[in-house]
């Protein structure tokens, strides 16, 4: 009989922490849930770790068909962090999908998508629409704000000291802090990629990164750093010297966040505005 009851604790007990994981990793199903989800600091790297958490469809077309990774990863991570799925409700139509998509892009306000219970169903519903505003956002960023340079110094390989201090810094970043972090990744000569790290795990020797690539998008997948190295060597880009970017922009969602579900203190931390309306 003890033995009976001790195998029905030891089962119920095991059904609660599954239940728990389950629900650690499911994306968000109102406003209220949405917040309280986010309360907790590991949620959306939990979410980053889940196939139906993320992007449907791979790194493809873009300017000369060299892809879109740059905004691929972008719009990426804002799904993650402000997303809010609606499953009993109607599917958006074209027009509403498109507007939807818009505002995972802008990344200022929380976005429900109702008829789906993640991303991974949305952005394969409407694959085609998200790519056309991947490579809107494409030119948009390449022509008129003329951001191509951003990041590619042409370089690819750095000193081992100054490699460790970047890494050192990722880690902070992500780890400590708690971030998402936006990664170019500096190829020989004016070519650049563009991952996620979502999470690091600090070795004897340098760091195990685990990142979303958006060419290899259905999961997470894992890079060894290890100290000595004067540039990452990654089997599917060869070396490439690694820049943390688009740290505002972690910054805007952090406070779209914050705005939502905290606003005395999106108050405290909002961007102090100037006389000419430019935000600091």
């Amino acid at each position: 009989m003890k033995s009976a009851l001790l195998s029905l604790m030891i089962l119920s007990i095991s059904y609660v922490l599954a239940s728990e994981a389950k629900a650690s990793n499911s994306p968000s199903q109102s406003t209220e849930q949405f917040c309280a989800d986010r309360s907790e600091g590991s949620y959306v790297k939990n979410l980053s770790k889940i196939s139906t958490n993320l992007m449907s469809f791979k790194n493809h077309g873009g300017i000369g068909n060299g892809g879109v990774c740059w905004w691929h990863s972008r719009f990426q991570r804002s799904a993650l962090y402000l997303t809010v799925y609606k499953p009993a409700e109607p599917m958006p139509n074209l027009e509403e999908a498109k507007k939807i998509i818009k505002k995972i892009r802008a990344a200022n306000e929380i976005v429900t998508i109702p008829g789906f219970q993640n991303f991974y169903q949305f952005s394969g519903a409407y694959s085609a629409l998200i790519q056309d505003e991947l490579e809107r956002w494409q030119k948009t960023d390449g022509i008129t704000k003329f951001n191509w340079v951003m990041g590619l110094s042409g370089v690819s390989e750095s000193s081992p000291k100054k490699l460790k201090k970047k890494m050192d810094e990722l880690f902070q970043y992500v780890v400590i802090e708690g971030n998402i972090a936006y990664q170019k990744l500096q190829i020989k000569g004016v070519m650049a990629h563009a991952w996620l790290v979502v999470d690091m795990k600090k070795v004897d020797d340098g760091y195990d990164l685990e990142i979303i690539d958006s060419n290899f998008q259905w999961s997470t997948s894992f890079y060894k750093y290890r100290n000595g190295q004067t540039a990452f060597d990654y089997h599917a880009y060869g070396k490439a010297n690694p820049y943390l970017e688009r740290e505002k922009e972690m910054e805007g969602i952090h406070l779209t966040v914050l705005k939502k579900c905290n606003p005395e203190e999106y108050e405290r931390k909002k961007p102090v505005v100037s006389n000419n309306n430019n935000e600091f």
